[in-house]
């Protein structure tokens, strides 16, 4: 895929020099009057200075590295590796700060997608009884220099998307972000998800309400599946 880019990156290049390499120029009659031009007087083209180096098609090298250092995951790609996997997930939620929390079981699954450079998630849960599905998008913008993500559901016509940044070497994951109320009325939201193992991790999520004050509003515990047991390569005899 990158060299079939790469590719087409360098002929569009190299037809655009040979469209305008082949530009037919007007001929112009020589002035008998002037005098023939001594070659040793020929005032040499002096190169600009610092400019930037191209290869023979004139792509601008320093342009192409830098693109492709911007195409590649790296590190902060591999920190989202942790969350890959299938995942039972116990959900609390708080309409109203002063009751206990509405809760519930889903499951989740999270893939790698193009090449690692993104996660995607989906999740299957039921709430007050309703079938619920949400999809999320996760990854980590190179020319940012942050993670992005973006979430959709069943229970909104939105897109709710969040900026972040990790910590504790990849362990913490604090998000943050805004999402509109149907009334219009626009909450900031933060996001803190925390991995406690290779095979346990929670999700906080807070709000911000119009009195400016931050409460909990969920919580979700994601629990690796337990791989199921492998079958015997030769059948016990009876």
């Amino acid at each position: 895929m990158k060299k079939s880019f790469l590719s087409m990156v360098a002929l569009t290049g190299f037809c655009l020099s040979w469209a305008s390499a082949s530009v037919e120029q007007p001929q112009q009659a020589p002035d008998p009057v002037k005098a023939p031009v001594d070659p040793g007087k020929v005032p040499t083209k002096v190169p600009a200075q610092n400019a930037p180096a191209q290869n023979n098609n004139g792509i601008n090298q320093q342009a192409m590295e830098q693109m492709m250092q911007g195409m590649m995951p790296g590190e902060h790609h591999k920190q989202l590796h942790k969350y890959v996997g299938e995942w039972e997930v116990k959900s609390k939620m708080w309409m109203d700060p002063s009751m206990p929390p509405m809760e519930s079981t889903g499951t989740a699954v999270s893939k790698l997608e193009f090449g690692g450079r993104f996660i995607f998630m989906t999740y299957n849960s039921a709430i007050m009884g309703q079938p619920f599905e949400g999809r999320l998008v996760m990854g980590y913008n190179n020319n940012t220099k942050q993670f992005e993500a973006s979430w959709i559901d069943t229970m909104s016509t939105g897109i709710w998307n969040s900026t972040g940044a990790s910590s504790e070497g990849g362990n913490v994951f604090t998000w943050n972000g805004t999402f509109t109320e149907p009334d219009g009325e626009k909450k900031a939201t933060r996001e803190v998800t925390t991995f406690r193992g290779p095979d346990l991790y929670v999700s906080e999520f807070f709000e911000t309400g119009k009195d400016g004050k931050e409460r909990k509003m969920m919580e979700l515990t994601y629990s690796r599946k337990a791989k199921a047991p492998a079958k015997p390569s030769i059948e016990p005899s009876k």
